[in-house]
């Protein structure tokens, strides 16, 4: 499986405290059981049926956890997959989860400790008639075969999972799958396979481009790349080998048939979604969205919610939203799901007055409008008119930046995917790694951060619990940083700024990267960076802030994890004015 992947092993099976055996059985958990300490008990009757083996079509085997009611009717029981890499018994990311701080916003009260990592929880499912499998993928844990990443290998895998689930004497031949992240990932790439009896997908927070979502944002050779692979050999535990993405990422800068194998063929997706996003996701918003976009499903629905993935996953009132929809395309059942609005969007406002679950009809909206702003090289500004003279600054490569301001007038929104189109120069390089922030300041000056994960939430003592967070993180910003946001990024290894002009948009740049066009000296070249998906709004005398570095800001790193390597020496050179106009494009949505 999976053309030019170099494999290295990684931790080995038998070294895992975490997992519990090889152990075939059957048994009944009964109502009322405390699986884990501090969770729920219980709700019912769960039929647990340990390590079945699920025959893969190249003769493979994966492992597979099954949770069913007991009592149910054969061909009666409609499925939720769990497809995962973390170890259906939990794993030691749960391990770890359970040792973050606030247990990152998922309170142990709401679940029942059965679930795997970033999946469904069996005792709500089963409570309410379904059957939940959770599945050790290819090369993790006891099932056969290498690991890899989410491809189109792991959709093939999906297919036959599905259909071994569809052939079950309790089975009602519906099979639906759950979970986000690489639950989530895994989900577009089982969907473009298109298993005959997969009814309906619910892709919560899940890329679908390793290359442009993860590895090579922008072509750079992106933070992601290590903490991927150090999580890969640190976290999962194999028999065989795992996909060794770092070498790969530098040996395979360029597009080819192995990046391709890695990008979902979204437009194969035919089932009906149920899409989650959020705005601050590092990892998925790009991809998630661009799902929703391009699937050809008659029958989609889109949800961007203020938050972060896993307290979003598990609260009570969207996990009766995702049975809504499951009971509608799994059961049959008459409820109000087609009710639903298409699009239910959040604007992240300020000091905590987001908008949730603004219904709308579409997205991209149908209403937004190009709103220009030009950098100003003289001013540091950003102006609604281009400078009619030109101008140029400086910054070191490796550690500089410039910043830009706008002052916002009156009270905006902008929601959807950004444009940077800067003119650059390279003295002392033949490359240049540019990295993007836009921030949002009160007129105070204040830094507008939006906290996407609620410590407070279900605490006996909410707002001391949020103020110890706030406390804390002043004290120390890395303390629980990833608690908050502070706006969208963009990124461009600048010799890959040849863009796909079919697949371009007016807002959102594509690349080719077939190839470098490497920098001459004293040229400049016009580039356009991306800017991910974001939906905020402004009040009038806010300020929008516009940094262009060298450096990335906000990398999605562990403090051990290596650095990439970057391409930037000497100095950057960015022009504004006349016939070198860079400017800043926002979709401003009009009312």
């Amino acid at each position: 499986m999976s053309d030019n992947a170099r494999w290295v092993p990684a931790s080995p099976l038998e070294s895992s405290i975490h997992y519990p055996g090889f152990q075939p059985c059957t048994k009944v958990l009964p109502k009322g059981l405390v699986h884990k300490k501090g969770h729920l008990s219980l709700p019912c009757d769960i039929l647990f049926e340990q390590d079945l083996e699920v025959p893969m079509r190249d003769g493979v085997r994966l492992y597979a956890d099954v949770y069913r009611p007991p009592n149910a009717k054969l061909g009666t029981v409609p499925t939720v997959l769990a497809f995962s890499p973390f170890g259906k018994q939990g794993g030691p990311n749960r391990y770890n989860f359970d040792r973050r701080e606030w247990r990152c916003g998922v309170p142990r009260k709401i679940v029942s400790g059965l679930e795997v990592f970033e999946g469904p929880d069996p005792a709500y499912w089963c409570l309410h008639g379904y059957a939940i499998v959770c599945v050790d993928m290819r090369g993790t844990w006891n099932s056969d075969g290498n690991a890899v990443f989410p491809c189109a290998d792991q959709g093939k895998d999906g297919y036959d999972t599905v259909e071994w689930i569809a052939s079950q004497k309790w089975s009602n031949k519906r099979v639906t799958m759950s979970g986000n992240s690489f639950l989530g990932a895994t989900q577009w790439f089982v969907g473009a396979e298109q298993p005959p009896h997969l009814t309906c997908l619910a892709p919560w927070e899940g890329f679908n481009d390793m290359y442009n979502d993860q590895v090579r944002r922008g072509g750079n050779y992106s933070c992601s790349v290590n903490s991927q692979y150090l999580w890969s050999i640190r976290v999962l535990f194999f028999i065989n080998f795992v996909e060794e993405i770092i070498e790969t990422t530098q040996q395979t800068p360029h597009w080819n048939s192995y990046w391709q194998s890695r990008q979902a063929n979204l437009k194969n997706i035919q089932v009906p979604l149920y899409v989650v996003a959020s705005w601050t996701n590092p990892l998925h918003t790009r991809g998630t969205l661009k799902g929703f976009i391009e699937a050809s499903s008659k029958e989609k629905w889109l949800r961007v919610h203020n938050s972060h993935e896993w307290p979003d996953l598990y609260d009570h009132k969207n996990v009766e939203s995702l049975r809504c929809f499951y009971d509608h395309y799994m059961k049959d059942v008459i409820n109000d799901w087609i009710f639903t609005p298409t699009v239910r969007l959040s604007v992240l406002g300020s000091n905590g007055q987001d908008i949730v679950n603004r219904p709308e009809t579409s997205y991209p909206l149908i209403r937004q409008k190009p709103f220009q702003l030009f950098l100003n090289n003289d001013t540091m500004s950003l102006d609604r008119s281009a400078p009619q003279q030109s101008a140029k600054l400086s910054y070191p490569a490796t550690d500089g930046s410039a910043v830009f301001a706008y002052s916002i007038p009156s009270k905006m929104e902008f929601i959807g995917p950004s444009k940077l189109r800067l003119f650059l120069e390279a003295e002392g390089s033949n490359d240049m790694d540019i990295f993007i922030t836009l921030e949002k300041y009160n007129c105070s000056g204040k830094l507008q951060r939006s906290t996407v994960i609620d410590v407070g939430w279900l605490a006996d003592d909410p707002r001391h619990e949020r103020q110890e967070l706030m406390e804390r993180n002043q004290r120390d910003p890395n303390f629980c940083g990833s608690y908050f946001n502070a706006g969208p990024t963009g990124q461009l290894r600048v010799s890959h700024r040849a863009l796909d002009e079919n697949l371009s948009t007016e807002f959102q740049p594509v690349y080719t990267h077939e190839e470098e066009q490497l920098l001459e000296a004293q040229e400049i070249v016009p580039a356009d960076v991306e800017i991910w998906p974001y939906g905020w709004s402004f009040e009038e005398g806010d300020v929008l802030r516009l940094q262009v570095s060298g450096f990335n800001s906000h990398p999605h790193l562990r403090p051990t994890d290596p650095r990439p390597i970057s391409r930037n020496e000497g100095s950057h050179i960015l022009h504004s004015g006349a016939a070198t106009a860079s400017y800043l494009l926002l979709p401003l949505t009009t009312s």
